[in-house]
């Protein structure tokens, strides 16, 4: 990676030397292939623009990515198409063009990225949000400027506009760099764009999510993920988290926005349409049923509701790949 010119396009199919790449210019993270049967075909793109920096990834297979804490930077994460499932601290979005996502420095992140999805990544330093922001009148101290998680980038045309800009920079990064005044006036631009469409939650927001440990709630949310296809009864989860009941669904609705079988049903329905886009000759009714759906037309809403299309749409595409 590091004889690459700046937005150079690089290419692999070797999960090491992908993993050990990102790493070197994003954050050290874990990458795990959600199936052996999908070939990672990694394509990225990164240009280092001051305290600016921008990439273009995209993994071509379903993977899990759980990086370290970002610390010193804010990580905006733009789909060009395709999907991905983004948690970050106590926030989830399922991520798509026309949801982008913000990962803040200290926040614990997991997140999985499918096939057909690729990202515009864009990596602001701390400290020049932490210099710009008191400008806009936010009443926060630096450790208090925590970003929601969803984003929505695409209703904005300055948005649009800026992220044009920073593409043409990166294409021309070898001359840009080289001007200290015009490294400048992008860092202004992208930093000032960023803080007047996507203002940080508020500090008492802040302060009412810290009244809920999050630890029995990560417990228990590990617990699901892992145990998916597996009959789970709400006194097996308070027992994970080691609360009870009726705490473990207070947190949930807290964190969450819904309650813990809520939660455990959004993953089934990952899980389905993951089974869904394999080359298969399972039907859609197999598929539901293996993942507890028993009532066929309301699987199919919910379906529909969540990754804009219908479980016959994900299953036709998948077969036109045999």
């Amino acid at each position: 990676m590091t004889s690459l010119s700046p937005w150079q396009n690089f290419a692999s199919t070797d999960l090491d030397l992908v993993q050990s790449s990102v790493s070197s210019l994003i954050k050290p993270h874990r990458l795990s292939l959600q199936s052996r049967s999908q070939p990672l075909q990694t394509h990225l793109r990164f240009a280092q623009l001051g305290q600016i920096g921008l990439m273009r990834l995209g993994y071509g297979a379903d993977v899990r990515i759980q990086p370290e804490e970002l610390a010193g930077f804010y990580l905006v994460q733009v789909p060009q198409y395709g999907h991905a499932t983004i948690r970050s601290g106590t926030e989830q979005v399922d991520s798509s063009p026309q949801i982008a996502t913000v990962l803040n420095p200290n926040a614990e992140i997991d997140m999985v990225w499918r096939a057909n999805n690729e990202q515009l990544m864009l990596k602001i330093d701390r400290a020049l949000i932490e210099q710009i922001a008191p400008h806009f009148e936010q009443r926060h101290t630096p450790t208090e400027l925590v970003f929601p998680l969803r984003f929505l980038a695409h209703q904005q045309t300055s948005w649009q506009l800026m992220m044009r800009y920073v593409i043409d920079c990166a294409r021309n990064s070898e001359t840009f760099v080289q001007s200290p005044l015009l490294l400048a006036q992008l860092e202004q631009l992208v930093a000032t764009t960023f803080l007047e469409l996507h203002p940080p939650i508020q500090a008492e927001k802040l302060r009412r999510l810290e009244k809920i440990l999050p630890r029995p709630i990560r417990l228990v949310e590990q617990y699901l993920h892992e145990h998916a296809d597996q009959p789970i009864r709400l006194e097996q989860l308070a027992a994970v988290a080691q609360t009870s009941v009726r705490s473990l669904h207070a947190g949930f609705q807290e964190y969450c926005g819904i309650s813990p079988m809520q939660y455990l049903r959004q993953i089934r329905l990952e899980r389905a349409r993951f089974d869904l886009s394999q080359p298969s000759s399972a039907s859609i009714t197999e598929v539901a049923l293996g993942w507890g759906f028993m009532h066929l037309g309301r699987f199919s809403v919910e379906y529909k509701r969540r990754f804009g299309e219908s479980p016959s749409q994900t299953q036709k595409r998948a077969q036109r790949q045999l």
